[in-house]
């Protein structure tokens, strides 16, 4: 018996040490594609939203830490003048979570295009962030955020927001205005602790009840 219970561990114990490494291998196997294929994402982005530039934006990004999360600011440029930045952006205030969008600035502050990365709304609703789906993003297009008041028109505004999608409108302008602040900072040569303060104090946004929640949404 004693045995018989000695040889089943000894298996037990091949068997994980087994799966251990297929799942390792795996892992191994699919990290470098994933990754490569985030970042042909990342750089698709970065050339959608800016005019045309001849350097390298990622290898001079700058990174800030915002709310837990990091906003990366990519410099492009032409003939090594400034043709406008690249910022990858968030807000964790989707209907689904977090949203991930790349806004491209003009030097002046102008935005030029607004691509979405990721998100997890609503399809049929919250997902008309995206171009493919509805023209809102179209609005902030040659904008420029110290005159066009980076809100919902429900919460004092210039942003028409989605019909039955206003946290998903709210999500996306919160990401947005944290682009535009953390680059002025960036511009105006604060420091990372300075940005996050600005960021921080600039960026609440209207706080919605349970019940509001489901109605703007539809649910």
């Amino acid at each position: 018996m004693q045995s018989s219970l000695k040889n089943m561990v000894i298996v037990l114990g091949t068997i994980t040490l087994v799966a251990s490494a297929a799942v390792g291998g795996i892992y191994l196997l699919t990290k470098e594609p994933i990754e490569a294929a985030q970042q042909k994402k990342v750089n698709d982005a970065i050339a959608q939203v800016l005019p045309e530039f001849d350097n390298r934006p990622a290898d001079n990004v700058v990174e800030v830490e915002v709310d837990g999360k990091i906003v990366k600011i990519y410099p492009a440029s032409k003939d090594e003048n400034a043709v406008g930045y690249a910022v990858e952006t968030f807000s964790k205030k989707g209907f689904g979570g977090l949203m991930t969008l790349m806004v491209g600035f003009l030097p002046d502050g102008t935005i030029k295009d607004i691509s979405v990365i990721s998100h997890a709304e609503t399809p049929g609703l919250g997902d008309k962030i995206q171009k493919s789906k509805s023209n809102f993003a179209v609005q902030f297009e040659g904008k420029n955020p110290e005159s066009f008041r980076l809100a919902v028109r429900k919460d004092g505004g210039d942003v028409d927001a989605i019909t039955a999608s206003t946290i998903s409108s709210r999500a996306f302008t919160d990401a947005v205005k944290r682009a535009y602040l953390v680059l002025q900072g960036y511009l105006q040569g604060d420091s990372a602790e300075e940005a996050v303060e600005a960021v921080s104090g600039a960026t609440a946004t209207h706080n919605y009840t349970n019940d509001e929640h489901k109605q703007e949404e539809g649910r």
